[in-house]
Protein backbone atom coordinates (compact mmCIF):
# COMPACT_ATOMS: atom_id res chain seq x y z
CA UNK A 1 0.00 0.00 0.00
CA UNK A 2 1.06 3.59 -0.53
CA UNK A 3 2.16 5.76 2.37
CA UNK A 4 -0.91 7.90 1.74
CA UNK A 5 -3.31 4.97 2.08
CA UNK A 6 -1.56 3.74 5.23
CA UNK A 7 -1.77 7.23 6.71
CA UNK A 8 -5.44 7.65 5.79
CA UNK A 9 -6.30 4.30 7.38
CA UNK A 10 -4.42 5.18 10.54
CA UNK A 11 -5.25 8.84 11.02
CA UNK A 12 -8.23 9.56 8.82
CA UNK A 13 -8.50 12.19 6.08
CA UNK A 14 -10.42 15.21 4.90
CA UNK A 15 -13.00 14.83 2.13
CA UNK A 16 -12.46 17.85 -0.13
CA UNK A 17 -15.57 17.70 -2.29
CA UNK A 18 -14.98 20.91 -4.23
CA UNK A 19 -11.36 20.03 -4.91
CA UNK A 20 -12.31 16.59 -6.23
CA UNK A 21 -14.93 17.97 -8.61
CA UNK A 22 -12.45 20.60 -9.80
CA UNK A 23 -9.64 18.07 -10.26
CA UNK A 24 -12.03 15.70 -11.99
CA UNK A 25 -12.96 18.45 -14.42
CA UNK A 26 -9.29 19.16 -15.17
CA UNK A 27 -8.68 15.49 -15.90
CA UNK A 28 -11.82 15.26 -18.03
CA UNK A 29 -11.00 18.47 -19.92
CA UNK A 30 -7.51 17.19 -20.76
CA UNK A 31 -8.97 14.45 -22.98
CA UNK A 32 -12.59 15.51 -23.34
CA UNK A 33 -13.14 14.20 -26.86
CA UNK A 34 -11.95 10.70 -25.98
CA UNK A 35 -13.99 10.62 -22.77
CA UNK A 36 -17.14 11.66 -24.61
CA UNK A 37 -16.56 9.21 -27.45
CA UNK A 38 -15.95 6.35 -25.04
CA UNK A 39 -19.05 7.25 -23.02
CA UNK A 40 -21.17 7.03 -26.17
CA UNK A 41 -19.54 3.69 -27.00
CA UNK A 42 -20.13 2.48 -23.45
CA UNK A 43 -23.85 3.20 -23.69
CA UNK A 44 -24.08 1.56 -27.12
CA UNK A 45 -22.33 -1.62 -25.97
CA UNK A 46 -24.29 -2.02 -22.74
CA UNK A 47 -27.60 -1.23 -24.46
CA UNK A 48 -27.05 -3.82 -27.19
CA UNK A 49 -25.90 -6.48 -24.73
CA UNK A 50 -28.85 -5.84 -22.41
CA UNK A 51 -31.24 -6.35 -25.33
CA UNK A 52 -29.99 -9.93 -25.75
CA UNK A 53 -31.87 -12.40 -23.51
CA UNK A 54 -29.89 -13.78 -20.55
CA UNK A 55 -26.93 -11.49 -21.25
CA UNK A 56 -28.10 -8.65 -19.03
CA UNK A 57 -26.63 -10.36 -15.96
CA UNK A 58 -23.32 -10.82 -17.77
CA UNK A 59 -23.45 -7.15 -18.70
CA UNK A 60 -23.96 -6.01 -15.11
CA UNK A 61 -21.33 -8.35 -13.65
CA UNK A 62 -18.66 -8.39 -16.35
CA UNK A 63 -18.98 -5.98 -19.25
CA UNK A 64 -20.20 -2.80 -17.56
CA UNK A 65 -17.79 -2.87 -14.56
CA UNK A 66 -14.79 -3.53 -16.82
CA UNK A 67 -15.82 -0.77 -19.21
CA UNK A 68 -16.33 1.67 -16.34
CA UNK A 69 -12.89 0.86 -14.96
CA UNK A 70 -11.45 2.03 -18.26
CA UNK A 71 -12.33 5.58 -17.22
CA UNK A 72 -10.12 5.17 -14.15
CA UNK A 73 -7.19 3.82 -16.15
CA UNK A 74 -7.26 6.79 -18.50
CA UNK A 75 -7.70 9.22 -15.61
CA UNK A 76 -4.69 7.75 -13.83
CA UNK A 77 -2.45 8.10 -16.87
CA UNK A 78 -3.51 11.70 -17.46
CA UNK A 79 -3.13 12.64 -13.80
CA UNK A 80 0.02 10.73 -12.90
CA UNK A 81 1.96 10.59 -16.17
CA UNK A 82 0.78 13.90 -17.64
CA UNK A 83 0.25 12.22 -21.01
CA UNK A 84 -2.72 11.48 -23.23
CA UNK A 85 -3.29 7.70 -23.38
CA UNK A 86 -4.35 5.89 -26.52
CA UNK A 87 -8.05 5.15 -26.92
CA UNK A 88 -7.36 1.44 -26.34
CA UNK A 89 -6.50 2.28 -22.73
CA UNK A 90 -10.22 2.66 -22.05
CA UNK A 91 -10.63 -1.08 -22.62
CA UNK A 92 -7.82 -1.97 -20.23
CA UNK A 93 -10.32 -2.83 -17.52
CA UNK A 94 -10.74 -6.25 -19.10
CA UNK A 95 -7.11 -6.99 -18.21
CA UNK A 96 -8.23 -6.94 -14.57
CA UNK A 97 -11.56 -8.68 -15.19
CA UNK A 98 -10.95 -11.33 -12.52
CA UNK A 99 -10.71 -8.87 -9.64
CA UNK A 100 -13.41 -6.56 -10.97
CA UNK A 101 -15.88 -9.40 -11.56
CA UNK A 102 -15.36 -10.84 -8.07
CA UNK A 103 -16.03 -7.42 -6.53
CA UNK A 104 -19.17 -7.00 -8.66
CA UNK A 105 -20.37 -10.50 -7.79
CA UNK A 106 -19.86 -10.07 -4.04
CA UNK A 107 -21.59 -6.70 -4.15
CA UNK A 108 -24.56 -8.15 -6.03
CA UNK A 109 -24.84 -11.09 -3.62
CA UNK A 110 -24.76 -8.77 -0.60
CA UNK A 111 -27.50 -6.63 -2.13
CA UNK A 112 -29.60 -9.73 -2.84
CA UNK A 113 -29.18 -10.87 0.77
CA UNK A 114 -30.25 -7.40 1.94
CA UNK A 115 -33.45 -7.67 -0.09
CA UNK A 116 -34.30 -11.26 0.83
CA UNK A 117 -36.01 -10.49 4.19
CA UNK A 118 -38.28 -7.98 2.44
CA UNK A 119 -39.18 -10.38 -0.38
CA UNK A 120 -39.82 -13.21 2.07
CA UNK A 121 -41.98 -11.02 4.30
CA UNK A 122 -44.01 -9.84 1.29
CA UNK A 123 -44.54 -13.43 0.20
CA UNK A 124 -45.59 -14.49 3.69
CA UNK A 125 -47.97 -11.54 4.01
CA UNK A 126 -49.62 -12.24 0.66
CA UNK A 127 -49.94 -15.95 1.44
CA UNK A 128 -51.38 -15.32 4.90
CA UNK A 129 -53.88 -12.84 3.51
CA UNK A 130 -54.62 -14.65 0.27
CA UNK A 131 -58.35 -14.64 1.01
CA UNK A 132 -58.39 -10.96 2.01
CA UNK A 133 -59.13 -8.00 -0.21
CA UNK A 134 -56.39 -5.88 -1.75
CA UNK A 135 -56.70 -3.06 0.80
CA UNK A 136 -55.96 -5.44 3.68
CA UNK A 137 -52.96 -6.86 1.83
CA UNK A 138 -51.58 -3.38 1.17
CA UNK A 139 -52.09 -2.39 4.81
CA UNK A 140 -50.28 -5.52 5.97
CA UNK A 141 -47.35 -4.83 3.64
CA UNK A 142 -47.08 -1.23 4.85
CA UNK A 143 -47.10 -2.39 8.47
CA UNK A 144 -44.60 -5.23 8.10
CA UNK A 145 -42.49 -5.68 4.95
CA UNK A 146 -42.08 -1.97 4.18
CA UNK A 147 -40.02 -1.19 7.31
CA UNK A 148 -37.92 -4.27 6.54
CA UNK A 149 -37.34 -2.85 3.06
CA UNK A 150 -36.17 0.40 4.62
CA UNK A 151 -33.61 -1.39 6.77
CA UNK A 152 -32.41 -3.41 3.79
CA UNK A 153 -31.95 -0.29 1.68
CA UNK A 154 -29.98 1.41 4.46
CA UNK A 155 -27.63 -1.57 4.65
CA UNK A 156 -27.22 -1.51 0.87
CA UNK A 157 -26.36 2.19 0.95
CA UNK A 158 -23.80 1.53 3.70
CA UNK A 159 -21.97 -1.09 1.63
CA UNK A 160 -22.31 0.83 -1.65
CA UNK A 161 -20.57 3.83 -0.10
CA UNK A 162 -18.06 1.73 1.85
CA UNK A 163 -16.93 -0.18 -1.24
CA UNK A 164 -16.67 2.81 -3.59
CA UNK A 165 -12.85 2.47 -3.76
CA UNK A 166 -12.75 -1.34 -3.84
CA UNK A 167 -11.94 -1.88 -7.52
CA UNK A 168 -9.45 0.99 -7.54
CA UNK A 169 -7.57 -0.45 -4.55
CA UNK A 170 -7.69 -3.96 -6.03
CA UNK A 171 -6.08 -2.87 -9.30
CA UNK A 172 -3.89 0.11 -8.46
CA UNK A 173 -2.70 -1.27 -5.10
CA UNK A 174 -2.61 -4.86 -6.36
CA UNK A 175 -4.86 -6.34 -3.68
CA UNK A 176 -7.11 -9.37 -3.90
CA UNK A 177 -10.77 -8.52 -4.36
CA UNK A 178 -12.03 -9.22 -0.84
CA UNK A 179 -8.97 -7.61 0.76
CA UNK A 180 -9.55 -4.51 -1.36
CA UNK A 181 -13.21 -4.40 -0.32
CA UNK A 182 -12.24 -4.61 3.35
CA UNK A 183 -9.60 -1.91 2.98
CA UNK A 184 -12.13 0.30 1.20
CA UNK A 185 -14.75 -0.33 3.91
CA UNK A 186 -12.35 0.52 6.74
CA UNK A 187 -10.99 3.54 4.89
CA UNK A 188 -14.38 5.01 3.98
CA UNK A 189 -15.54 4.27 7.52
CA UNK A 190 -13.07 6.88 8.76
CA UNK A 191 -15.25 9.59 7.22
CA UNK A 192 -18.33 7.74 5.99
CA UNK A 193 -20.90 10.52 6.08
CA UNK A 194 -18.68 12.96 4.19
CA UNK A 195 -17.98 10.27 1.60
CA UNK A 196 -21.74 9.74 1.32
CA UNK A 197 -22.19 13.48 0.77
CA UNK A 198 -19.45 13.48 -1.86
CA UNK A 199 -21.05 10.57 -3.72
CA UNK A 200 -24.43 12.33 -3.57
CA UNK A 201 -22.85 15.43 -5.13
CA UNK A 202 -21.23 13.28 -7.83
CA UNK A 203 -24.60 11.61 -8.41
CA UNK A 204 -26.35 14.97 -8.75
CA UNK A 205 -23.69 16.20 -11.19
CA UNK A 206 -24.05 13.02 -13.23
CA UNK A 207 -27.85 13.06 -13.13
CA UNK A 208 -27.82 16.66 -14.36
CA UNK A 209 -26.74 15.21 -17.68
CA UNK A 210 -30.26 13.88 -18.23
CA UNK A 211 -31.30 17.46 -18.91
CA UNK A 212 -31.31 18.55 -22.56
CA UNK A 213 -33.00 15.32 -23.62
CA UNK A 214 -30.34 13.26 -21.86
CA UNK A 215 -27.53 14.32 -24.18
CA UNK A 216 -25.65 15.95 -21.32
CA UNK A 217 -24.97 12.55 -19.75
CA UNK A 218 -22.08 12.03 -22.17
CA UNK A 219 -20.39 14.96 -20.42
CA UNK A 220 -21.48 14.48 -16.82
CA UNK A 221 -20.93 10.71 -16.52
CA UNK A 222 -17.19 10.84 -17.31
CA UNK A 223 -16.89 14.01 -15.21
CA UNK A 224 -18.39 12.18 -12.23
CA UNK A 225 -16.08 9.20 -12.68
CA UNK A 226 -13.03 11.47 -13.04
CA UNK A 227 -14.05 13.21 -9.81
CA UNK A 228 -14.27 9.87 -8.01
CA UNK A 229 -10.80 9.00 -9.30
CA UNK A 230 -9.52 12.36 -8.02
CA UNK A 231 -10.90 11.53 -4.57
CA UNK A 232 -9.23 8.12 -4.66
CA UNK A 233 -5.90 9.61 -5.67
CA UNK A 234 -6.01 12.17 -2.86
CA UNK A 235 -7.20 9.81 -0.12
CA UNK A 236 -5.44 6.59 -1.11
CA UNK A 237 -2.49 7.72 -3.19
CA UNK A 238 -0.72 5.21 -5.43
CA UNK A 239 1.93 2.60 -4.59
CA UNK A 240 4.60 4.54 -6.45
CA UNK A 241 3.53 7.65 -4.51
CA UNK A 242 3.17 9.51 -7.77
CA UNK A 243 2.54 13.22 -7.50
CA UNK A 244 -0.46 14.82 -9.14
CA UNK A 245 0.79 17.36 -11.62
CA UNK A 246 -0.48 20.91 -11.38
CA UNK A 247 -0.16 21.16 -15.15
CA UNK A 248 -2.90 18.72 -16.10
CA UNK A 249 -4.88 21.48 -17.76
CA UNK A 250 -2.00 22.07 -20.17
CA UNK A 251 -2.55 18.64 -21.74
CA UNK A 252 -5.94 19.70 -22.96
CA UNK A 253 -4.91 23.04 -24.38
CA UNK A 254 -6.01 23.32 -27.94
CA UNK A 255 -8.46 20.40 -27.69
Amino acid sequence: MSQKLTSSLASGYEVKIGDYISRGYEIFKANMGAYIGYTVLYFLITTVVNMIPFLNIISSLVISPCLVFGFYLVSKQISQENTLPTFNTFFGGFNYAGKIIVISLITMLVFVVCMMPFLISVGVSIFALRDSDSSEIISAILAGPLPILGVGLLVMVYFAVSWCFASLIAVFHNKESWAAMEISRKLVGKNWFMMLLFLIVVGVVTAAGFLLLGIGIIFTLPLGICSLYAAFEDICGLPEDGKVSDEISQIGEGI
